[in-house]
């Protein structure tokens, strides 16, 4: 089992003192209908509307070890992943003029990069956990195995660089997304994918909490999987890409899904799993999607 160390941290997208930061609730162990990881204070900053912990737990060893790739992403089916990759590969075109060089930090099991490469892009990933990187090996993908922080292959120059699902997962996004536009070639374009912690789902969510009574959140989900350490909201994005040297170009939210545990039993179970579905499409049909994409380009 991980253990973890807990750390005072300022907000990590715009450095905000944690003390004007928002008491949202608390996530994880006495925090969880299942007590999965352990109890953590999550709060929202007030200045770029991040949302992050309080303190912020840092684990001792890499925690993704203790998953194997299939269990990890046992929600991620792989051939709807190989044809986003496509569909992500010819907007990059689109945007660009051209087909080049892609590199994926965090590429898990590769099946975005998979799907880029069939479209005719040159791809490479890198990933920190090496048992996800062997299965992307199998799917013809080179991945090198290193944290994004310290990739030899953010040492290259890049036409696109996707981080779809990986901001969400790491300590310091200003840091990342510096070292990303970096690597960029001028005018070239990142992709990110990352959940919307101003969604529809989160705001019901949390008022249900405290409905019943409870001090939990919906946010973030720091010290079990998938492991969401920082959140964004569409101002918290575009500030951090802002000030980064990247300008978004398309923004957009969308209806995500949200994994349900399926061995939730009774009535009010069922009731609380209808409502989950209802209120993720709802957002989406309002404008409150629980997820954000955006296509940003180096200035």
């Amino acid at each position: 089992m991980t253990k973890w160390r807990f750390e005072e941290r300022a907000c990590p997208v715009c450095a905000a003192s944690p003390d004007a930061a928002t008491f949202l609730g608390y996530r994880g162990g006495a925090a969880h209908h299942q007590g999965l990881g352990s109890r953590t204070g999550i709060v929202r900053c007030p200045s770029c509307h991040a949302v992050y912990q309080r303190p912020t737990a840092i684990p001792l060893e890499n925690p993704y070890l203790e998953h194997a790739p299939e269990e990890y992403f046992q929600h991620h089916e792989r051939d709807p992943k190989v044809a986003a990759g496509q569909q992500l590969a010819r907007t990059a075109e689109e945007l660009l003029g051209f087909r080049g060089r892609m590199l994926e930090a965090g590429c898990g099991r590769g099946e975005l990069l998979r799907g880029a490469a069939d479209a005719g892009w040159q791809v490479a990933g890198v990933d920190m956990t090496a048992s996800f990187a062997a299965v992307a090996a199998q799917n013809g993908v080179q991945v090198e195995v290193a944290p994004i922080e310290s990739a030899r292959s953010l040492e290259q120059e890049w036409d696109v660089i996707l981080l779809a699902a990986v901001l969400e997962h790491v300590y310091e996004p200003a840091r990342v997304l510096s070292r990303v536009a970096a690597a960029l070639k001028r005018g070239g374009l990142v992709f990110l994918d990352v959940p919307n912690e101003c969604s529809l789902y989160n705001r019901v969510g949390n008022a249900y909490m405290r409905l019943r009574g409870r001090d939990w959140v919906t946010n973030l989900s720091p010290t079990f999987p998938p492991f969401h350490v920082v959140g964004f909201c569409p101002r918290s994005l575009r500030r951090v890409l802002m000030a980064s040297g990247l300008e978004p170009v398309l923004l957009s939210l969308y209806p995500t899904v949200v994994s349900v545990d399926e061995r939730w039993s009774g009535l009010r179970a069922r009731l609380e799993k209808s409502a989950m579905r209802a209120t993720l499409l709802a957002g989406g049909l309002l404008g409150m999607g629980a997820g954000i994409t955006c296509w940003a380009r180096k200035r």
